[in-house]
Parts: C-alpha cells; sequence; structure tokens
C-alpha cells in the first residue's frame, strides 16, 4: 500500500536579509557574524516563546512554522522590533534588515523541512515586503485580527510564482512605529551631478525650523476652497532651495516637477499639478493655507541643503486636516554615491498613504528620463517658460528644449515638448507672432520631433497622439497617429491610464468628448483637469465655454469665458470665442468691443480677412458639424461694423449694385431672425439676374425662419438643379422646421 505524504495546517513564516549580497560584499566577516549573533539572540528566543521551529535556512533566509497564526504574527512584530532597536546604533549600509512573508496553508513534511503551496505563497509574499516590513495572506488575517495590536493594510490581489490564483497581500503595522525622522544615505538622481549642483552652507535642519509649528500644519476642511477628493490627496510645495546659490534653481524646481510627475502616476492617490504648485512658490503660506487654497489633505514639502562634502535633501509628508507629521526624510549623498532619492520619496509616500503601486507605475517611477543634470536644466527653464502656456513664452521656450536633445538625445520627454511647441502655432494659429511666420515649418518640425518619440509609451506621447487626430487631417499615419474623435478618445484613455493625475491628458479626453457631440460627458473631464489644476491655462476655460455651447448654453458659455478673461485678460485665444458668444446673445456692442480688443484697432479689411479665415479649436464632426458653422456666424456677426443695422441693410438691399445686395443679403443672414423686417426685399432678390445675389437672398431667408414662411412660393420656384436652386430647398426645409417649432 503506498503511503500518503504527511500534510497538515502550519502557519509560516518566511524572512531573508534585505541586500545581503552587498553587505557581504561591503564585509564579508562581519556580515555573518552579525548573523549569528542575530539568530542567537532574536530569532532563536522569539521561536522559542511563541512555540515555533525552525524548518529550514540557508544562511541568509528562514523558513519558520508555527502552530498558529496568531503566534506566527506576534513572532514577526517581535523580530522586526528588536532588529529596529539594534540597527538604531549601526551605520544603515551596515544595519541588517529582514522582509518577512506569513502565510497559513497546507505543508507538508519531508524530514524536518516543510514543503508546499502554504511555503511558496509565504516567500512570495515575503519578497514584496520593505526592508524591515511584514506582509501578510489574506489567510494570517482572518485568523489573526483583533487577537494582536497592528493593522492589516490591504494592497491588493498579487501575482506569485508558481500559484494559479492571485494571492490577497496586507502589510502588517503596529501603532509603535519607529522615529519618524530618520536619516538615510541615499543616491539621487544619477541626473544629478554634484559639480552642477550646490554650494556650501550650514547643516541647519529644514525641519528644524518648520517641523512642529503645529498652527502652521493644521488645515480646516470648511476652509478648503475646494471639497476633498475621495482618492488620498496630495499637493506638493516646490523644494525649498537653501543652498545659497540661485544657479541650483532650476535643478530643486527640476526635483520639485519630477516628486509630481512621479506622484501622479499612481492611481490610488489625486495630485495638484505643477503648474498650480509653482504659482505657490513665492508666496509666504504656511503648509495648512496651502492645503486649504487648493482642497487637498497630504502636503509634500522639503529644502535642499549643502555642505562640504555632500547635500542633504530634507522631505516630509503633512495630514493637515489633524496637523500631523506622518512621514519625514532626510537623504545625505556623497558627489560619488549618487542614489535615486526621488523615486524612494514617492515610494515611501504611496507606502504611508497606503496605496498599492502596479508594476507599470513603480518602473516608470523607478526610471527617469536623462541621467546628464545639464539637460534636466535645460528642459525645467524651457518648461517654466512653456508652461505661462503664451505666445511670446512659448517661443522662448523651444531653445531650451532644442539644446536639452542636444545634449541627451533620448531624453523622451523634451523631444515630445519641443514638438508640441511647434505644434501650438498650428492650434492657436491666432498668435500673432505665429500668424507672421510660417505654420507649415513649424508643423514640419513638429512632425520632425514627434517622430523621435512615437514609439515611447507615456502620458504625454498619448496626449500628443489625440491633438494630433483631432488637429490634423494630414498626419502621416506611417508615425502610427490615427485621425479622428474615435480615436482620440483612445489616446486620452490611455494617457489617463498611464498618469491618472495629468490634467492635461484629462483636458483632452474633454476635447475629443465635446468634438464627438457628447458635451455633457466632455464638459466633466475639462472640469476634472481644472480641478488637478486650479491655476488651470485660460485654455481650459477656452473648453469649458466649448462644452456649455455645444449645449446651446449660451449663458453659461459667456460666463465661463468672461470671468476667465477678468483672470487672465492677456488670454488672446479667447477673445474670438467670447466675441462669438457675445454676438449670438444680442449684445453686439460687447460683441465688438472683444473683436476690437482682439487684434487691437486693425482696420475693417484685415479685421474681416481675419474672421473669414479664423477656425476654432473644437472642430465638430457628424451632425455636430453645424457648431463650427455657428461660430463663425456668430464671429462675422460681431466684427460688423457697429453702425450696420437691419435697417441700414435692408436699405443695401434696394440698391441697384448687385455687390452690394450680395453682401448685404449675406450680413442679413448672420441676424437670423432679427432679420425678418427685409423679407419683402429679398424676396424680390430671388428673382435677380445675378446668381451670386440669388443664392445669398436664399439663405439669409432660411436664417431668418419661421418669420419667412411668406417667401416659401418663391422659393419653391426657384428650386431646380442649379446653385441658387439647391441653396432654395435648404432654405425651405429650415423656414419649415422653424415653423413647426414655433
Amino acid at each position: 500500500m503506498e503511503s500518503r505524504p504527511n500534510r497538515r495546517l502550519a502557519a509560516i513564516l518566511a524572512t531573508d536579509i534585505a541586500g545581503y549580497s552587498r553587505l557581504v560584499g561591503l564585509d564579508e566577516e562581519g556580515t555573518v557574524e552579525q548573523l549569528r549573533l542575530i539568530r542567537k539572540e532574536v530569532i532563536e528566543p522569539t521561536i522559542d516563546m511563541h512555540a515555533g521551529r525552525i524548518a529550514n535556512t540557508a544562511g541568509d533566509s528562514f523558513l519558520i512554522e508555527f502552530h498558529s497564526a496568531v503566534d506566527a504574527v506576534r513572532a514577526a512584530l517581535a523580530i522586526q522590533s528588536e532588529l529596529s532597536i539594534r540597527n538604531e546604533e549601526v551605520d544603515p549600509d551596515r544595519a541588517i534588515t529582514f522582509r518577512i512573508g506569513l502565510n497559513v496553508g497546507d505543508v507538508i513534511s519531508n524530514a524536518s523541512d516543510i514543503l508546499g503551496d502554504g511555503v511558496n505563497v509565504a516567500a512570495r509574499l515575503e519578497a514584496l515586503a520593505d526592508p524591515g516590513g511584514i506582509v501578510a495572506s489574506q489567510s494570517i488575517v482572518e485568523y489573526a485580527r483583533k487577537k494582536v495590536p497592528c493593522s492589516f493594510v490591504p494592497i491588493g490581489p498579487q501575482n506569485v510564482k508558481n500559484i494559479a490564483e492571485p494571492v490577497e497581500a496586507f502589510r502588517v503595522r503596529t501603532e509603535s512605529t519607529p522615529s519618524l525622522v530618520a536619516t538615510k544615505q541615499m543616491k539621487l538622481p544619477r541626473w544629478m551631478k554634484l559639480g552642477a549642483v550646490l554650494t556650501v552652507l550650514t547643516a541647519i535642519g529644514f525641519f528644524s525650523e518648520y517641523l512642529w509649528k503645529k498652527d502652521q500644519l493644521l488645515a480646516s476642511e470648511a476652509q478648503m476652497a475646494y471639497p476633498l477628493p475621495d482618492l488620498p490627496s496630495i499637493a506638493v510645495r516646490p523644494i525649498s532651495n537653501l543652498t545659497g546659490d540661485t544657479s541650483n534653481q532650476m535643478l530643486i524646481d527640476g526635483i520639485s516637477e519630477d516628486l509630481i510627475t512621479d506622484l501622479s502616476r499612481i492611481s490610488g492617490i489625486f495630485v495638484i499639478a505643477g503648474n498650480t504648485s509653482f504659482a505657490y512658490q513665492d508666496n509666504d503660506i504656511d503648509i495648512a493655507g496651502f492645503a486649504e487654497k487648493l482642497g487637498v489633505r497630504y502636503v509634500v514639502d522639503g529644502s535642499v541643503r549643502r555642505t562640504e562634502k555632500d547635500f542633504r535633501v530634507n522631505i516630509r509628508l503633512t495630514d493637515t486636516l489633524n496637523g500631523r507629521l506622518i512621514w519625514a526624510e532626510r537623504y545625505d549623498s556623497e558627489d560619488n554615491d549618487i542614489f535615486d532619492v526621488q523615486s524612494s520619496i514617492v515610494l515611501a509616500i504611496a507606502q504611508e498613504l497606503e496605496v498599492p503601486l502596479n508594476t507599470q507605475s513603480r518602473f516608470a517611477i523607478e526610471n527617469f528620463e536623462t541621467e546628464m543634470v545639464e539637460a534636466r536644466e535645460a528642459f525645467q527653464r524651457g518648461w517654466e517658460l512653456y508652461s505661462q502656456f503664451n505666445e511670446r513664452d512659448n517661443l522662448a521656450a523651444i531653445p531650451h528644449f532644442e539644446q536639452a536633445v542636444a545634449l541627451d538625445p533620448n531624453y523622451g520627454r523634451a523631444w515630445a515638448t519641443l514638438a508640441l511647441a511647434h505644434l501650438r502655432p498650428h492650434i492657436f494659429h491666432h498668435w500673432r507672432g505665429f500668424a507672421n511666420s510660417d505654420e507649415k515649418m513649424h508643423i514640419g518640425l513638429f512632425y520632425k520631433y514627434f517622430r523621435e518619440v512615437t514609439q515611447q509609451d507615456t502620458s504625454l506621447i498619448h496626449v500628443i497622439r489625440a491633438i494630433v487626430s483631432l488637429n490634423l487631417p494630414d498626419w502621416d499615419s506611417a508615425a502610427g497617429v490615427s485621425r479622428g474623435t474615435d480615436e482620440a478618445r483612445q489616446e486620452a484613455a490611455k494617457a489617463i491610464a498611464l498618469q491618472p493625475s495629468d490634467p492635461a491628458a484629462h483636458l483632452t479626453m474633454g476635447w475629443a468628448l465635446i468634438a464627438g457631440g457628447e458635451p455633457e460627458e466632455g464638459l466633466a473631464f475639462v472640469q476634472a483637469a481644472m480641478r488637478l489644476d486650479p491655476a488651470y491655462p485660460s485654455h481650459y476655460a477656452l473648453f469649458e465655454g466649448a462644452a456649455h455651447f455645444a449645449k446651446n448654453d449660451l449663458n453659461s458659455a459667456e460666463a465661463a469665458i468672461l470671468q476667465e478673461l477678468d483672470r487672465n485678460p492677456q488670454a488672446i485665444e479667447l477673445m474670438p470665442f467670447a466675441a462669438s458668444v457675445l454676438a449670438l446673445n444680442g449684445k453686439r456692442r460687447a460683441a465688438r468691443a472683444m473683436i476690437d480688443r482682439w487684434q487691437k484697432g486693425e482696420h475693417e479689411g484685415a479685421l474681416q480677412e481675419v474672421v473669414r479665415e479664423y477656425f476654432f479649436i473644437v472642430r465638430w464632426v457628424g451632425e455636430h458639424q453645424y457648431l463650427n458653422n455657428r461660430i463663425n456666424k456668430g464671429l462675422r456677426l460681431a466684427a460688423l461694423p457697429p453702425s450696420t443695422t437691419v435697417a441700414s441693410l435692408k436699405s443695401d438691399l434696394s440698391r441697384g449694385d448687385a455687390n452690394e445686395q450680395r453682401t448685404a443679403a449675406q450680413s442679413l443672414a448672420l441676424f437670423g431672425a432679427e432679420a425678418a423686417p427685409a423679407v419683402p426685399e429679398l424676396i424680390l432678390l430671388l428673382n435677380s439676374p445675378s446668381v451670386f445675389v440669388r443664392k445669398e437672398a436664399a439663405i439669409a431667408l432660411g436664417e431668418i425662419g419661421g418669420s419667412a414662411s411668406s417667401a416659401l412660393p418663391a422659393l419653391e420656384a426657384m428650386v431646380d438643379e442649379s446653385l441658387s436652386g439647391n441653396f432654395a430647398a435648404r432654405s425651405i426645409e429650415q423656414i419649415r422646421e422653424q415653423s413647426e417649432r414655433q
């Protein structure tokens, strides 16, 4: 008879040393001796106390079996607590820290060893733990919850090797955590080559000035400028430059920007955009006030100092609703020993906020875009200009982006932003400087630069592809970009997935939805972008107004645009849309004033030409194309000379000059139903010998609508295969449709 394997249910603790190979490389004999003492003085006494046994050991790891989950958790907590105390006086580079994984599962005995899926899960969970941390399975939580003084923080289902189903995992936390302010010898990003970095100052710590000023840390939710989001909400206050050298400012601003960018890649948190954070850079505002202005719960702030050989980054995370400093760290580095402190900060913040990271987000956070400090500084100079979103600064940013890619040809973000700086002249062609230059030159350069990054998978790349789908009908399909609102929505969705707190991604999705005839849904995305970036550039309001316009809510469209023009009187890209909406709302005097403000007193001939050539940033498609015509109609109405009235145009119709009659009929069409007094004169022009006069008269009658029903017999007599006959047929439909609605 075949013997059955000895199976049983057990609680398993799997642990190994974090960075064991590095420790051995630094000091083999010292590491081995430390480990021997830890086993003798920590591991074995703790196991005995909790009725466990060592089932297997490989020198730097232990597999320990317990009879109960409670004993396993208590032993794990005791081991980590004791090691934390022992490491207080040890150089961080030489400290021995353990990762621990806990699981309850079925095991098979093999002499003194144990095998099976229960062991495999514990080992895989151990690999997920941070140095000094503990990760437990769902089975551990079910047995030990409320029986051990700790909390189990879910980090979501984890795919582990050789296990078919994902394993629900939990970080084990206790109330008695080590000191919040720790010092780490860390490497900063490789682009922070210290030959270009910081000057000597005293070693007075940032936190000695600000750390425990409770009134500065405690915000009031009632005073928040915006409702708090459902997700943990966070803003990064620009890192303070305490080096005493202003030449370091671009580099330090780059640290802040990169922290914001990396945090915005995490799907479980809500992150305020850098554009808004930097609006408060020189503002004397405390942490609580900063949080209230931006409507966030958590604030990250810090400083950079320089000592003789090292630089020091102090960073902290504050919960402003209770004024509690929940995490702080000090990172020191020698000139020739630079770690990636930025990713360390972001990963630590995610851990403190108990937000799980997927593989894609972690990879993006841990891999930065350039290793050259000079390239990063050049990009930052360009970015600060580009982010102003106006014609002059956009042009001024281009040489800095060119310098960045010349220094580092693999700098993808710099290539992408350089391409965007050349795309803006096409999107906002009414910027005067661009209008006077060769627009085709800018489009050519956009194509050239964007091809450098078309294979990358970043939020910014997908945003550009979406914009191209919405704006460039002749885009080269070989570049991998398709056209249309559906394609734009797909690209915007990819951008949001990669960087959930990127306002540009949300704005672009709103743009695509509005253009595709879904203004309500589009408005929601535009408003989400505004919430992520409360100090948003003025063109955000342009899309907000476009959504209201598409909903036929002209009053809301007018209010949105005029409010933004009050906030930013120089936002020239808003003025033609504002003029159109004002005119359509019957406010011709204000509309004409907006036209003059836009074109700054151009003579009538030039003004009329600019109006004819204008196209709106949102290009509606399909059955919604009439909205483009409506905007153009409003703009043309706004551009009419103030002396032009229905009465004056009616008089022009009676004159014998065909050109004057044609022009008058075109202008009357802009007035719509208000031009009803001119219906008799327009009916007479349907018999004009000029086909162009007949066409314009028919169009004007159609625009007047139901009030022109007396023209139906004359229009019906005109209907044939000719140009004017086709327009007559269309006008008949318009008149009848409006008559039925009245």
